[in-house]
């Protein structure tokens, strides 16, 4: 049976060779042109699909450099502001001690006083730092709203939260990118860290109280214990201790300020010459404000101490504004190591991160860049492929029985 070809499939076949070819040689060059393998998926779909889940690991570990840049940012803020709270606090430590000097009138600590506020004014300015975004440092969540205010009594409230904000800077590493300013000028203990012993303003004799520490834990009951002394009805000078929850502990001791007063596990010692009717204060560390800590020792400096009762109340007030000064201070240095080891965690991910984009950039060019000389190479085929197309549709196209008539 013969088999026809009719003039119009042969055209349509040899336009078909043509276009397939001319197609070929177009995509070829589009490859050379973008020095890449894969134009679009259906170049190759599984290496497509190998270049999609490349460029997204890309993405993630420049977003997660990105974060760690922002936190490092914010961290490194913040450790300025901090180190210029030491230098402020340390300074007026330092104040504080020579308004302690024997040498020294009331004209003299009233003098040093005035420096001191003045430095309180900067610590609330340092709390109130801003970034170059507007956002405040230290508010914690409430970016916009100042976190520190004094009130016209000379109370300094904190308007922030608690708030903290997590950065990533690996798929499974968060990292704080700051601290609230609750957490770095308020959650400070008072005292020692343990204890905090204070003396009744009020007090008329010369007696002052030491420190306080746990001598034994398994007799130690949590409370605030009052040592009030009085008169054994002889002339003699005892005192009794009792605690606002647990009530007198013991009976009236005679006052020997060689012998430490121990109770309920706490050892401490009051030197001097205690009135009748004086009273010191005993109790566990609570939380007090770095701002309230720095007026507490300015208040001790201003107390006049021209008589023996008011040298022993402001030796009473000084200690213990020094100590909560301390703890401030080695609170401070705590939250600075935390903020060290922090960008230290944000340096090491930055350097896995850009090790890994460079690993994956390379994993990526493997897949998706272009050969140029194989495609150089395949472009000349494909292009003598489609040249030969042409010529055979050329000559195809001519040729009619009408010639050999």
């Amino acid at each position: 049976m013969a088999i026809r070809i009719s003039t119009s499939q042969t055209f349509r076949q040899g336009t078909n060779s043509i276009l397939e070819n001319q197609a070929r040689v177009n995509q070829t060059q589009q490859q050379l042109s973008n020095g890449t393998r894969i134009s679009q998926p259906s170049d190759d779909p599984i290496g497509s699909a190998v270049m999609m889940d490349l460029q997204k690991q890309i993405d993630n570990a420049k977003q997660y450099v990105a974060n760690g840049q922002a936190a490092e940012t914010r961290l490194k803020t913040q450790e300025g502001t901090l180190a210029n709270t030491t230098d402020i606090l340390q300074r007026i430590r330092d104040l504080a001690l020579s308004a302690s000097n024997s040498t020294m009138n009331q004209t003299d600590r009233e003098t040093i006083a005035l420096e001191m506020e003045q430095r309180l004014d900067e610590l609330v300015g340092l709390g109130n730092t801003q970034l170059s975004s507007g956002d405040y440092l230290y508010s914690g969540f409430k970016t916009n709203v100042k976190p520190f205010t004094k009130d016209g009594s000379g109370s300094i409230a904190y308007n922030g939260d608690q708030g903290v904000r997590m950065v990533n800077v690996n798929a499974s590493v968060q990292v704080e990118s700051g601290n609230s300013g609750d957490e770095v000028f308020f959650d400070i203990k008072t005292g020692n860290g343990a204890f905090a012993t204070s003396a009744n303003s009020a007090n008329m004799g010369s007696g002052v109280i030491s420190s306080a520490v746990m001598s034994d834990p398994t007799s130690y009951i949590a409370d605030t214990y009052t040592v009030t002394f009085q008169d054994d009805g002889s002339g003699n000078l005892e005192y009794q201790v009792s605690g606002a929850n647990s009530g007198a502990v013991g009976g009236p001791v005679a006052f020997d300020e060689d012998s430490p007063v121990t109770v309920n596990g706490i050892t401490y010692s009051i030197s001097g010459s205690p009135a009748v009717g004086d009273s010191f204060t005993v109790e566990p560390s609570n939380k007090q404000d770095i701002f309230t800590t720095v007026q507490q020792v300015i208040a001790a400096i201003k107390i006049p101490n021209a008589t023996s009762a008011g040298q022993a109340s402001f030796q009473n007030a000084f200690n213990l504004g020094m100590q909560n000064l301390d703890q401030s201070l080695t609170h401070i240095d705590e939250v600075r190591a935390s903020l060290g080891s922090r960008l230290n965690v944000i340096e090491s991910e930055r350097d896995i991160n850009e090790g890994n984009i460079v690993d994956t950039e390379s994993a990526l060019s493997t897949v998706k860049d272009l050969d140029y000389a194989e495609a150089i190479t395949e472009l000349n085929q494909r292009t003598l492929a489609l040249q030969a197309a042409q010529q055979s549709f050329v000559q195809v196209q001519n040729l009619s029985l009408f010639e050999y008539l």
